[in-house]
C-alpha cells in the first residue's frame, strides 16, 4: 500500500520546477568552432560518421549499434568493448601532435584496465590515448602522450560511475595536460615536452596495446588547440542544453539519464514473484530476498506460503525508493514468519522472524539472500555464506545436533545406541529472528570470531582418562622431576599456555582423581595459572556410578575450589545410566538428573559430547560464516534448566591418539589464522595407558623417563609465539563462550557513509569487542580513534563497547 500524498507531493514538486525553468530559462550557448578538426555526433549514416566540422573526416564503424536514450530522445553509439570500434583516417588535418584538445561525451559502461576512449598510436612511440586509468577499479580518467621527453601520462582522480554520462576533455599546449570532467578542472600536469607525432588512424572505442570499451559515445571533439576552461564549461553546456519549452527538459530533470527517476534516489525494493529485490539505480538486481522455508523433524525441505504482503513509500511503477518499508508474511506448520525490509540511503535491513503457533521439533527455520557483498549478522540464527549466497537461518539443528545414548535394545551392556536429534524444540508463542543488515555503498563490517585484536583462537579441552600425577606434571611442566634444570620451562605451563582440564573427582581404575594429594597439588597449579578446571563426570567406573549423590556431594566443592562452570561427560559409550547429560542426566524423571544441581551451582556449560573429526583443516567450525561462529556454540532446548534456560553446548574436534602432532603444525595453524579459524581441540595429553603393541606409542611424553615428547613440545611453543605476538588467542571453554555471548549481543547497522550504529544489548562492557573491514582505514568509535592492525587486505579494529548505542566512523 504506498500513501496518495506521495505523488501529490511529487506533482507539485514537477509544476514547481517547470514554472522556475519558465520564469527564467537557461541561455543557449553554441559549440566552440575554432580550431575543430573532427565532430561526430550519435548518428550512423550506413556504417559512416558524417564530420560535423565540414573538414569531411569521415569515421568508419565497425559493430557499432545506434540507439537512443529513452528518456530524452538523443541519439548515441553504443561500443560493446569487445569488436566495436570507429577509425578517423590519417591525415594533414588528424595528425595531431599538441597543441591539442580531445573531447569525449558519453558514458562508460564497464571499466577496464587502459579501456580506451579515443587513441592514437602504435609502438608506444608517438601520438596520444585517452583510456580509463590503469589500476583498480579503473573509474578515473586516463590522459597519455609520447613527447620528446618520454611516456608523460595523468590520471585524474575524479571518480567516475559506470553508465553515467559525463563531457571529459583532454588538452596539452606543449607544456601542461589537463583533464576537466562536466566543465570543472579535474587536474593537470607538467610535462614540458612537445608530443612526438605519428600516422596512425584516430580510433574510438580500441586502440594498440589498450582493452576494448564498452561505452556509448554521444559526441566527439578534436581541436587542433588547447580549449581554455571557459570554452570547455561552454563545450559542456552546449550539450547539456534542452530548451526550455521541451518536455524533454522535464522528463530529464525528473527522470536522469536513464533507470530510476532522480527523486527515487540510488536503490529501491520491488516485490518479486518469490520474495523481494533490491534494485540499483539502473533497474539491475543489487540483491535478492527468497522465499521463507522450513523443515520439522523427520519432514522435508518445504518452502512457506505468502498470505500477506505490504509495501509503503514513495513509489514509481512497482519501485519504492529509500524510507520505503516492506513485510512479507509467510506461514508454515506451526509457525508465522516474517520478513520486515526497510531500506535507507544507505543500507537495505531484513529483520526475517518466527514465531511458533505450537510446540515444534525444529531442524531449519530460514531465508535465502542472494547477491551484493558480505552481510551483517545479529540475532538467533547460524549463517552460512557461500560467496554472494546467504542462508538467513533462526534455526539449523543439523549443525547443532544433539546426541543421547540409550542402552543396546539387544540388552547388551558393553555398547550403547547413539540416538542423534536433528532438531531444537521451541515452544508455543516462542519467537526468534535472525537480522542482517546490508550497506549499499559503505564498507561491509564483520564481527570477528576473537576478541582484541587477535586472529582466531585455539582451545584445548582435555578429558581426565588414564591421567596421573607423574603424567600430569610432565605435560604441565615439561618433567615430572622438580629438580631437572628445564622443569616449568617446557609444557602446557612453560610455555604460559591456559586449557579448559577436566579431572575425576575421585580416583578409579580410570586415573586418578582429586582425592590424591599429589594430583591436586599440581591441579590447585593449574588454576592458579589460569586453567579452567571440570569435572570429567566425577568418575570413571560402576554401574550406575556416578550417581546423583556423589554429584551433590562434589559439584558444590568444585565451584568452591574451581569456580567451575563447564561440564564433560564421560564414557557413556558403553550405554550405562548415570548423571552423563548424554545418559539420563537431562530426564527429569530419572533418579540420576543432575540438571536441577546445574541451575543451583550456576554452571551453564556443558560440552555436546560431539567431536569433528580433524584433519588438515584444523578448524573446528566447519561451515563457512560470518564472524561468531554459531555452529560451534549453541543453546540446547532439548536440555533446559528448572528455570527453562537452555544449556550452552559446544562440541569440539578429535584427531585420533597422537594424530595431532601432525595436524597442528605451524604450517596449519597459520592456515587457521588467515581464515579467522577457531578450534577446540579435545585430545588426553597425559594419558598414561597403551594399548598391546603400542607401548612405545609415546605420543606427547615419553612414559617411561616421564619427560615431554619434542614435538609437541615444540608446537606448544609455536602456539604460545603466536600468543604472544597477539595473533593466537589461548583462552578456556568458558571465556571462548563468555566472548561469544556477549559478541552476539552486539547489533551493527550502517546509518550513512562510512557510518555505523553500534547497539551492546549486554547489560555490561564488551572488552576487546573486535571487527574487521576489506581495505585500509583509519576507524573511530563516538569520534575517538580504535586500535588497529592489518591482516591482509583487511583492517581490524577493537575497543571496550560499553553498553548501549555508539557511532562507528571510518575514515579512508
Amino acid at each position: 500500500m504506498v500513501n496518495n500524498r506521495f505523488f501529490l507531493l511529487i506533482l507539485i514538486g514537477i509544476l514547481l520546477l517547470i514554472s522556475c525553468v519558465q520564469a527564467a530559462p537557461t541561455t543557449y550557448v553554441t559549440a566552440v568552432s575554432d580550431g575543430l578538426v573532427v565532430y561526430y555526433n550519435g548518428t550512423l549514416s550506413g556504417n559512416s560518421l558524417v564530420d560535423l566540422s565540414g573538414n569531411s573526416n569521415t569515421g568508419y564503424a565497425t559493430s557499432v549499434t545506434q540507439k537512443a536514450d529513452l528518456k530524452t530522445g538523443t541519439s548515441y553509439l553504443s561500443l560493446n568493448g569487445v569488436s566495436s570500434k570507429i577509425d578517423v583516417s590519417n591525415n594533414a588535418q588528424t595528425n595531431i601532435s599538441s597543441p591539442m584538445s580531445i573531447e569525449f561525451y558519453g558514458s562508460i559502461n564497464s571499466f577496464t584496465q587502459y579501456g580506451a576512449l579515443v587513441s592514437k598510436h602504435k609502438n608506444w612511440a608517438t601520438d596520444w590515448y585517452l583510456t580509463c586509468s590503469s589500476t583498480s577499479p579503473y573509474n578515473h580518467a586516463r590522459f597519455a602522450a609520447a613527447t620528446s621527453g618520454g611516456w608523460k601520462s595523468y590520471e585524474s582522480d575524479a571518480d567516475l560511475v559506470a553508465g553515467q554520462v559525463y563531457h571529459i576533455v583532454a588538452t596539452y599546449d606543449n607544456s601542461i595536460a589537463h583533464v576537466y570532467i562536466n566543465g570543472e578542472d579535474a587536474g593537470s600536469s607538467t610535462w614540458n615536452s612537445p608530443v612526438t607525432g605519428g600516422t596512425e588512424n584516430i580510433t574510438i572505442g580500441s586502440g594498440y596495446g589498450l582493452s576494448n570499451c564498452n561505452c556509448s559515445m554521444y559526441v566527439f571533439r578534436l581541436y587542433n588547440r588547447v580549449l581554455s576552461r571557459a570554452e570547455v564549461e561552454q563545450n559542456y553546456r552546449n550539450l547539456t542544453y534542452i530548451p526550455p519549452d521541451d518536455i524533454t527538459m522535464i522528463k530529464r530533470l525528473v527522470y536522469g539519464d536513464g533507470g530510476l527517476p532522480r527523486y527515487m534516489g540510488s536503490y529501491a525494493i520491488q516485490q518479486s514473484d518469490y520474495g523481494l529485490n533490491v534494485l540499483n539505480n539502473d533497474l539491475s538486481i543489487n540483491s535478492s530476498i527468497g522465499t521463507s522455508f522450513y523443515q520439522d523433524n523427520n519432514s522435508e525441505l518445504t518452502n512457506c506460503s505468502l498470505v500477506e504482503s505490504t509495501i509503503n513509500g514513495i513509489c514509481w511503477k512497482n519501485c519504492y525508493a529509500p524510507g520505503s518499508s516492506a513485510v512479507l508474511t509467510y506461514t508454515g506448520e506451526n509457525r508465522i514468519v516474517q520478513d520486515a525490509c526497510f531500506l535507507s540511503n544507505d543500507s537495505f535491513n531484513l529483520n526475517h522472524s518466527v514465531t511458533y503457533l505450537a510446540q515444534t521439533q525444529v531442524t531449519k527455520d530460514g531465508v535465502p539472500v542472494n547477491g551484493s557483498r558480505a552481510y551483517e549478522f545479529y540475532g538467533d540464527g547460524l549463517n552460512t555464506v557461500n560467496r554472494k549466497n546467504v542462508m538467513l537461518y533462526t534455526d539449523n539443528a543439523e549443525e547443532q545436533t544433539n546426541l543421547l545414548i540409550v542402552p543396546n535394545t539387544s540388552g547388551d551392556s558393553t555398547t550403547g545406541e547413539e540416538i542423534r536429534l536433528n532438531y531444537q524444540t521451541r515452544n508455543a508463542s516462542v519467537t526468534r529472528s535472525s537480522l542482517l543488515d546490508l550497506p549499499l555503498s559503505s564498507p561491509q563490517l564483520t564481527p570477528m570470531p576473537v576478541p582484541s585484536g587477535y586472529l582466531g583462537a585455539l582451545i584445548f579441552a582435555e578429558h581426565a582418562d588414564y591421567t596421573d600425577h607423574d603424567s600430569l606434571r610432565t605435560v604441565m611442566y615439561g618433567t615430572n622431576n622438580t629438580g631437572d634444570p628445564t622443569y616449568g620451562k617446557k609444557g602446557f605451563i612453560g610455555h604460559n599456555l591456559t586449557a579448559t582440564w577436566s579431572v575425576f573427582a575421585v580416583s578409579s581404575y580410570g586415573g586418578e582423581g582429586l582425592d590424591s594429594p599429589e594430583l591436586k597439588s599440581i591441579v590447585d597449579d593449574m588454576y592458579a595459572h589460569g586453567f579452567e578446571i571440570t569435572p570429567h563426570s566425577l568418575g570413571a567406573s560402576g554401574e550406575d556410578y556416578p550417581d546423583r549423590a556423589m554429584a551433590e556431594t562434589y559439584l558444590p566443592w568444585y565451584v568452591t575450589n574451581y569456580s567451575y562452570r563447564n561440564w564433560i561427560d564421560h564414557g557413556l559409550g558403553n550405554g550405562k545410566r548415570n548423571i552423563g547429560l548424554k545418559s539420563c542426566g537431562w530426564d527429569s524423571t530419572s533418579p540420576h538428573y543432575i540438571m536441577d544441581l546445574f541451575q543451583q551451582n550456576n554452571v551453564p556449560y556443558a560440552w555436546a559430547y560431539i567431536d569433528v573429526p580433524i584433519d588438515e583443516d584444523i578448524g573446528t567450525s566447519k561451515i563457512n560464516s560470518v564472524g561468531l561462529p554459531v555452529d560451534i556454540v549453541w543453546q540446547n532446548t532439548n536440555l533446559a534448566l528448572n528455570n527453562s534456560t537452555p544449556l550452552y553446548q559446544w562440541k569440539s574436534g578429535f584427531s585420533g591418539k597422537g594424530s595431532a602432532l601432525t595436524y597442528y603444525t605451524d604450517d596449519t595453524i597459520d592456515d587457521m589464522l588467515s581464515t579467522y579459524g577457531v578450534s577446540i581441540w579435545h585430545d588426553y595429553w597425559p594419558d598414561n595407558s597403551s594399548l598391546p603393541g603400542e607401548e612405545s606409542y609415546n605420543y606427547y611424553y615419553d612414559k617411561t623417563g616421564h619427560t615431554i615428547n619434542t614435538t609437541f613440545d615444540g608446537l606448544l611453543s609455536n602456539i604460545s609465539a603466536q600468543k604472544q605476538a597477539r595473533k593466537l588467542w589461548n583462552p578456556t571453554v568458558s571465556q571462548y563462550i563468555d566472548y561469544w555471548i556477549a559478541a552476539s549481543n552486539v547489533e551493527v547497522r550502517c546509518t550513512g557513509a562510512n557510518t555505523y550504529t553500534v547497539v551492546n544489548h549486554n547489560p555490561g562492557t564488551v572488552e576487546g569487542f573486535s571487527m574487521r573491514v576489506e581495505g585500509a582505514y583509519s576507524p573511530k568509535l563516538d569520534g575517538v580513534a580504535l586500535s588497529t592492525k592489518t591482516n591482509g587486505v583487511d583492517t581490524i579494529f577493537w575497543m571496550d563497547l560499553s553498553t548501549g548505542m555508539h557511532t562507528i566512523t571510518l575514515e579512508a
